[in-house]
């Protein structure tokens, strides 16, 4: 359940190139985990959950998108060329623009949290750059770490990896501070994964596969005192997660994992589009009146999200409408 800090490349301290990045390991358990998560982004994207179920909402927030972040800072390869990099950050921030501009578009007319009231220049910008709305936010954060990360390995280099993780983190640091920007305790856990990725290279081997994580898991998400993400509590309830899920995970087989793989393996489709089946769920609320809780409308929400999203990602690749979001293809 604890991480542990080993040396990946031989004679570490001396390293002077990116040779750690070329032998990251990816784990079937990350699509599983990416997979669960999503699930868990679109069911706090739900009105109607929200408003039943406020607490459980926030023990979600908790842990979920702090997950996401690490496992995101491992998976980011900067290992490129500028040219190949800022592709990687077009391909982010193409659909990222179009997605906050439709969804600040949406929120003059329709019901929706982080709504804005004039849709001018001003606001516009101010919501791109600087306090993204709706759902996006999280790809704001991977288009200002990923520069930074980029950056920061390539601008000097001469010095070994640890120099330069240092240095990562200080640019981190010193853009929260100074800048609207970017948010400390979103990066550090983006900084986190990042550290994984150098230093362990396999992210199997931060966490063991236990049921019994989930016990500590729960007492921390139940109590709102360690929602705050600048806790420790946070990174003890990701670990936790890790644990328990691929304990979980361990447990699927044929058709079943082959599904849960195949959407981890396409979060970025189904978070982009998702907002357009949470919007749509609302207006289905009165034929679930006969189940009260919530959780049906919520199942069903989820699963339209899923397909929809993954539907919608089809038809954009097999009528090449795809380039339109900087990419060849949003299907793996």
């Amino acid at each position: 359940m604890f991480l542990s800090i080993k040396k990946f490349c031989p004679k570490f301290l001396e390293n002077t190139d990116l040779t750690c990045f070329q032998t990251m390991k990816y784990h079937k358990d990350l699509d599983f985990f990416r997979a669960i998560l999503m699930c868990l982004v679109i069911l706090i994207h739900i009105v109607n959950f929200g408003d039943i179920y406020p607490s459980s909402k926030s023990a979600i927030l908790s842990f979920m998108m702090p997950t996401f972040l690490v496992i995101t800072g491992f998976l980011v390869n900067i290992d490129k060329s500028v040219k190949d990099f800022l592709r990687y950050i077009w391909q982010i921030a193409l659909p990222y623009t179009i997605f906050v501009v439709g969804y600040a578009a949406l929120s003059l007319y329709l019901p929706v949290r982080d709504s804005i009231k004039v849709f001018d220049i001003a606001t516009i910008s101010d919501i791109l750059l600087v306090k993204s709305i709706g759902p996006y936010w999280f790809l704001h954060v991977m288009i200002v770490c990923g520069v930074i990360y980029y950056v920061t390995f390539h601008i000097l280099p001469k010095i070994n990896i640890t120099a330069k993780y240092s240095l990562f983190a200080s640019v981190l640091i010193a853009v929260s501070l100074w800048t609207p920007f970017l948010n400390i305790k979103m990066a550090a856990y983006y900084f986190i994964g990042v550290g994984i990725r150098l230093y362990v290279g396999d992210f199997s081997r931060i966490y063991k596969k236990s049921f019994w994580p989930i016990i500590p898991f729960g007492l921390l998400i139940t109590q709102t005192a360690f929602h705050d993400w600048g806790a420790i509590s946070t990174l003890i309830c990701v670990l936790s997660f890790l644990c328990f899920s691929s304990f979980f995970f361990s447990f699927l087989r044929g058709r079943s994992e082959a599904v849960v793989a195949y959407i981890g393996r396409n979060t970025f489709p189904i978070y982009i589009f998702h907002p357009i089946f949470t919007m749509m769920s609302k207006f289905l609320l009165p034929l679930f009146r006969f189940e009260p809780s919530g959780i049906l409308h919520a199942l069903f929400t989820i699963s339209i999200s899923i397909v929809g999203s993954i539907y919608i990602a089809k038809f954009l690749d097999w009528s090449r409408l795809s380039y339109l979001l900087g990419r060849q293809k949003l299907l793996r």
